[in-house]
């Protein structure tokens, strides 16, 4: 048999394995399953995108309130009412209706206003109203000129800053970044001693972390990987990142462009403040940008907690678990009559 002919059914008999194994997921490739198919996921989309949808925990900007790692069992999993704010239409930032209003210290999902954010989708803490003259100073949020006290159980979490800081971890998981790339950063004298010790010890640790996903290590994996590293690159990195650090205007400057909220705008903040980049760098969030509220966490099951009663009352269960309940059911149902 000619090698042609016999490559031709290898891949005819491999498209019908991949063939069967996709019917055994969908039932059989029909006109009535197509439909019943398209009725699912229209269901589906119009759940998460007009009810309630889940979102990750995509840094630490909210700790200790929310626990950020994108890893299935470390990261904070969040629902979030997406029918608070009004319906938008599906992705995009345009609200068919605006029916209500986020009030302050609501944690809000929201589009990051920046077209290239490296994290699309933020979570962050409502404390600037439109209208609102805000200053933040001596760790607390001056509000047209009086001190807000946040609620009893934020009391001992918040103390906002007017500066970012890069702790010791995230030194390290940049120094990492680094050296993944091992590349020499056109901004440094080449010739200084220390940025040749950051390249030599960058070169050292290269082929260790090349293909190891840096951004999801914990404190501790971090700590193992640099544990030869000479500290004096660490410090390097320290300074370089403090002074090239973000600027702070927004709710920090005393200029009525900086300290006003518009109309229809809020301002947002991490809780981690000291190591959040939020509306103080990126300024005011409009009301189009908001997805809804989070009013749970309800993975991992160890983090599970409740912020606005939703999941205790008889609606809020509904929607939580009878959702699902009528989706794998109607999936069951369908099954069914494609075996009778």
């Amino acid at each position: 048999m000619p090698n042609s002919t016999r490559s031709g059914k290898n891949r005819k008999s491999a498209f019908s394995i991949w063939v069967r194994a996709l019917q055994a997921v969908t039932g059989p490739w029909t006109k009535h399953n197509l439909f019943s198919w398209v009725g699912i996921l229209f269901v589906v989309f119009f759940i998460k995108g007009c009810i309630v949808d889940q979102y990750t925990i995509p840094t630490g900007s909210m700790e200790p309130t929310l626990i950020g790692n994108p890893r299935f069992f470390r990261g904070d999993r969040v629902l979030v009412n997406k029918c608070l704010f009004g319906p938008r239409i599906p992705f995009t930032t345009k609200r068919l209706w605006h029916w209500g209003n986020p009030e302050r210290w609501d944690i809000v999902v929201f589009h990051a206003i920046a077209p290239d954010a490296k994290h699309p989708i933020l979570v962050k803490r409502v404390v600037g109203l439109p209208g609102e003259k805000i200053h933040i100073r001596d760790g607390k949020i001056w509000i047209n000129g009086e001190v807000v006290t946040p609620p009893e159980p934020l009391v001992d979490v918040l103390h906002y800053t007017d500066a970012v800081t890069i702790d010791a971890s995230e030194i390290k998981r940049q120094f990492l970044l680094l050296a993944q790339r091992n590349q020499a950063l056109p901004s440094l004298d080449p010739y200084n001693f220390n940025v040749q010790l950051l390249y030599t010890e960058m070169e050292k640790i290269h082929s260790t972390v090349l293909g190891k996903n840096i951004d999801t290590m914990n404190a501790a994996e971090l700590e193992s990987l640099c544990d030869s590293v000479n500290p004096a690159v660490f410090r390097l990195l320290e300074k370089l990142y403090t002074a090239m650090g973000p600027e702070m205007k927004y709710g920090v400057s005393e200029e009525a462009k900086y300290s006003i909220v518009p109309d229809d705008h809020y301002l947002m903040l991490g809780d981690n403040s000291a190591h959040s980049l939020d509306g103080r760098m990126y300024g005011w969030v409009p009301h189009n940008n908001l997805y809804g509220r989070t009013f749970a966490v309800w993975w991992p099951w160890s983090h599970r907690k409740d912020f606005t009663g939703f999941s205790l009352t008889w609606w809020g269960k509904c929607l939580m678990y009878g959702i699902p309940t009528i989706l794998i059911g109607l999936e069951v149902f369908f099954a069914l009559r494609r075996k009778s």
